[in-house]
C-alpha cells in the first residue's frame, strides 16, 4: 500500500472530485476524476489523492486485496 501508512490504513471512501486535479499515479498527466480517502481504524482521515479512471480502478482492486474497507460515494 503507498499511503504512507500501511500499518494503520483500514478504509478508503472513493468520491467523484468537484475540483480540477491531475492524477496523483506517478507518470501520469491525466485529469483526475475519482478523490480517495484514507482512514484509520477509528474513521479519522489521514490522506487524499486524486486519480484518473484508469488508475482508479486500479487502485480500488488493489486496496480491496490488501482487505481495506472500500466504500463507493460516487453516486451519491
Amino acid at each position: 500500500m503507498s499511503t504512507g501508512y500501511p500499518e494503520t490504513t483500514a478504509s478508503v471512501t472513493i468520491g467523484a472530485l468537484g475540483y480540477r486535479a491531475r492524477c496523483t499515479e506517478a507518470g501520469c498527466g491525466n485529469l483526475a476524476r475519482l478523490g480517495f480517502r484514507y482512514a484509520d481504524a477509528g474513521g479519522r482521515p489521514f490522506s487524499n489523492a486524486e486519480f484518473c479512471y484508469a488508475h482508479g480502478r486500479e487502485r480500488i482492486t488493489r486496496d480491496r486485496a490488501a482487505g481495506l474497507k472500500v466504500y463507493d460515494d460516487r453516486a451519491h
